[in-house]
C-alpha cells in the first residue's frame, strides 16, 4: 500500500514538473515573437534619416541626375568632334552624254588599237571617306564651354536635393508644431470643460445668467475650430512629404541637430560662376570661327561603267588624301554672332554680382536669426510656466466670484498663445537651418539625425 502511495505521488510530481516546463517554453516563445514583433515595427517606423534618403530616389530628383548625364554625354559628345570619322558612300549616276570614270592621262588608253575608254553614260561608285580635324580653334573652346556647362549641372542637382531636403525638415518640424499645439489645445479644452460643467450646474440653479455659460461655449467652439484647422493643415503636410518622399507619415519623427552646417562657398554662387565661365567661352568659340581650319582628308572610291565606244563593263579605282585650309574672309554673321555672346556674358555677370549681394546678405541674416531664436525659446517657456501659474491662480479667483468669466477665459488663451509661441520656435530654428543648409550645399542627411 505504501509502494502504491509513493508510486502515485511521484507521478502527480512528474506531471506538474512537465506543465510547469511546458508553461515556461511557451511563455519564453511568447515572449520571443513580442521582441521579434516590436523590433520589426522600430525597423519599418521612418526616421528623419530615412525620409530624407527617400529624396534622392524620387522621379523628379532622377530626372535632375539624368541631366547630369547628359552634360557628361556632351562633354564626350565635344571630344569626339576631334577624332575622325569614315563613312562609306554608294551612288548611281546617269548622264545624257559619256563622263569620265575618273580623271585619267592621255597616254592611259590606245583608242587606235580599240581599247575601251574609260567614259560612261551610267557610272557606279561606292567607297569610303575620311576626314580629320588637324586644327579647328573653336572645338577647344566649345569643350571648355561644356566643362562650365557640367558645373551648372551639378550644382543645379546638388541644389534641387538640398532644397527638397531642407523642405522634409521643415514640413517634419510643422507637424510636430501642430502635433504639440493640438495637445495644447485638448489641454485647454479640458479645463474649460470642467468649467463649463460647474457653470451649467448654477446656470440650472439660478444662480449666474446663462450668457455666463454661452461665452464659455464660444471659447470651447474656437478651440474646436483651430483643431479643426490644425487637422486640415496636417493632412496639407503630410501630403506634401509624400509628394518628396513618397512615404505617408501618421505623425511627425523626431529631428535633432547632429552637426551645424558647414559654411564655406555658396552653393547658387558656385552655379552661377559656371554661367559666367560657359558664358566666357561662348564669347570665345564665337571669335574662334574666325580663325582658320586645317581639315586631313581623303577618300578611296571604286567606279564601274560601261564603256561608250565598245560596250564593255570596266572598273577604275580613284583615291584621294589631301590637306585642306579654310579661312572665313567675309561673314557677317560672325560678327554677330560675337555681339551676342558678349551680351550673354554681360548679363550672366551682373546676375552673379547681384546674386552675391543677395547670398551674403541672406548669410548674415541667417546668422544674426539663430541666437535670437534661442532665447525666443528661453523667453517663451518662461512664459508658459508663468501663464499656467497665472491659469491656476485665476481659477481658484473665478471660483470664489473675485473674477469674471472673460478675464478667467483670457488667462486660457494666454496659455495657450504661450504654447503655440513655443513651439513656433521649434519651427523657425529648424526653418533658418534648413536655409542655410540650402545656402552653402550642404546636405541633411550628415546635418540631422
Amino acid at each position: 500500500m505504501m509502494n502504491r502511495k509513493n508510486s502515485l505521488k511521484h507521478n502527480v510530481q512528474v506531471f506538474w514538473l512537465i506543465k510547469v516546463r511546458k508553461s515556461i517554453r511557451i511563455g519564453l516563445a511568447t515572449t520571443l515573437l513580442l521582441l521579434l514583433y516590436s523590433f520589426s515595427v522600430a525597423a519599418a517606423e521612418p526616421t528623419i534619416t530615412t525620409l530624407l534618403e527617400a529624396v534622392a530616389r524620387q522621379p523628379e530628383v532622377e530626372a535632375s541626375v539624368l541631366s547630369v548625364k547628359a552634360t557628361d554625354m556632351k562633354l564626350e559628345q565635344a571630344h569626339a568632334q576631334f577624332y575622325p570619322k569614315i563613312s562609306a558612300f554608294a551612288r548611281y549616276s546617269k548622264f545624257n552624254s559619256p563622263t569620265n570614270l575618273r580623271p585619267m592621262t592621255p597616254t592611259e588608253v590606245n583608242i587606235a588599237a580599240g581599247d575601251s575608254i574609260p567614259f560612261s553614260k551610267e557610272i557606279f561608285r561606292y567607297g569610303l571617306n575620311a576626314e580629320m580635324p588637324l586644327f579647328i580653334k573653336s572645338l577647344f573652346s566649345l569643350s571648355d564651354k561644356v566643362k562650365q556647362l557640367q558645373k551648372v549641372s551639378r550644382a543645379r542637382h546638388k541644389l534641387q536635393l538640398v532644397t527638397r531636403q531642407a523642405a522634409v525638415v521643415v514640413l517634419d518640424a510643422s507637424l510636430a508644431f501642430n502635433l504639440h499645439l493640438n495637445k495644447a489645445i485638448a489641454s485647454r479644452f479640458d479645463s474649460l470643460r470642467k468649467t463649463r460643467d460647474d457653470l451649467q450646474l448654477a446656470v440650472d440653479n439660478g444662480r449666474i445668467p446663462e450668457s455666463e455659460l454661452l461665452k464659455v461655449e464660444t471659447t470651447l467652439n474656437d478651440l474646436q475650430r483651430q483643431q479643426n484647422d490644425l487637422e486640415r493643415q496636417t493632412i496639407s503636410l503630410t501630403g506634401q512629404l509624400v509628394q518628396l518622399t513618397g512615404i505617408h507619415l501618421t505623425h511627425p519623427v523626431s529631428i535633432s541637430l547632429k552637426r551645424p552646417v558647414t559654411e564655406g562657398t555658396f552653393l547658387q554662387q558656385t552655379q552661377q560662376q559656371a554661367s559666367v565661365g560657359a558664358a566666357e567661352k561662348e564669347l570665345q568659340q564665337a571669335k574662334d570661327q574666325r580663325y582658320p581650319t586645317v581639315m586631313l582628308e581623303g577618300f578611296v572610291s571604286e567606279n564601274s561603267g560601261d564603256a561608250y565606244n565598245t560596250h564593255d563593263n570596266i572598273d577604275r579605282s580613284y583615291d584621294y588624301v589631301g590637306v585642306k585650309l579654310s579661312l572665313p574672309l567675309f561673314d557677317r554673321s560672325l560678327g554677330r554672332s560675337v555681339s551676342q555672346a558678349g551680351i550673354q556674358l554681360r548679363r550672366e555677370q551682373q546676375k552673379l554680382a547681384q546674386l552675391q549681394i543677395d547670398l551674403t546678405t541672406q548669410m548674415e541674416d541667417l546668422r544674426r536669426q539663430l541666437p535670437v531664436i534661442e532665447r525666443s525659446n528661453k523667453l517663451a517657456r518662461t512664459s508658459v510656466e508663468n501663464n499656467q501659474k497665472l491659469l491656476e491662480i485665476a481659477k481658484v479667483a473665478y471660483r470664489s466670484g473675485r473674477m469674471t468669466t472673460e478675464e478667467y477665459l483670457r488667462f486660457e488663451t494666454k496659455v495657450l498663445d504661450a504654447e503655440a509661441s513655443l513651439y513656433k520656435t521649434d519651427v523657425e530654428r529648424w526653418q533658418v537651418i534648413s536655409q542655410q543648409a540650402i545656402l552653402y550645399g550642404d546636405e541633411l542627411t550628415g546635418v540631422v539625425q
